[in-house]
């Protein structure tokens, strides 16, 4: 169980070095203390394990690694079937690989793995850190306060400020990626809305 948390874990932190747009964005730790979480399973666990949506080079390793991790790894998700919808559920899921309740901890970031089923529509929604998204497989449409919503593929980022609202739209096949938290409110969830 824990080799391939483990591993996901070196995968990502080779990841953030070797990506301008990650390293630049958080200080990726060197030695993370592990925190013992329970497997928790989602919905989606079989089509992460099974996606063949594309990646990028460099990400490859990563989706290989959550792949491997998916069945042992922590799943949560954030919304309540009224704010999202029972298909959205069945088709997503997230867990923390580093933070303050992550596999690993830190107090300075959060580090996420997200997954989106195809032909998801992810409702515009905020929270109080600064984030970076960045696409591992697949794609997704992103949409945000203030910019050109823009298609995102694998090895792309996008970065949102603390409490823009944003939303993501996958078409037609799902997206992969790691979420980067930083600044204020580590702690919190996103939450549905624009305010």
């Amino acid at each position: 169980m824990s080799d391939a948390l483990d591993n996901l874990m070196s995968a990502v932190g080779d990841l953030v070095r070797a990506t301008p747009a990650l390293r630049d964005f958080v200080q990726w730790p060197d030695a993370p203390v592990r925190n013992p979480l329970a497997p928790l399973a989602v919905r989606c666990i079989p089509l992460i394990e099974g996606t063949s949506a594309p990646a990028s080079t460099l990400t490859a390793t990563v989706v290989d690694a959550v792949r491997a991790a998916a069945s042992v790894a922590h799943w949560q998700q954030t919304y309540a079937e009224a704010e999202v919808g029972r298909d959205f559920l069945n088709r997503y899921g997230w867990f923390e690989l580093l933070g303050p309740n992550g596999h690993f901890r830190s107090e300075a970031i959060r580090a996420f793995v997200a997954f989106w089923g195809e032909g998801l529509h992810y409702p515009m929604h905020l929270h109080e850190p600064e984030e970076l998204y960045h696409v591992l497989a697949g794609a997704a449409e992103f949409h945000a306060d203030g910019l050109p919503s823009i298609l995102v593929g694998p090895g792309g980022s996008r970065h949102h400020d603390s409490n823009q609202p944003h939303a993501m739209d996958t078409h037609a096949e799902p997206v992969l990626t790691l979420v980067l938290w930083r600044g204020s409110g580590l702690s919190g969830n996103a939450r549905i809305g624009k305010k």
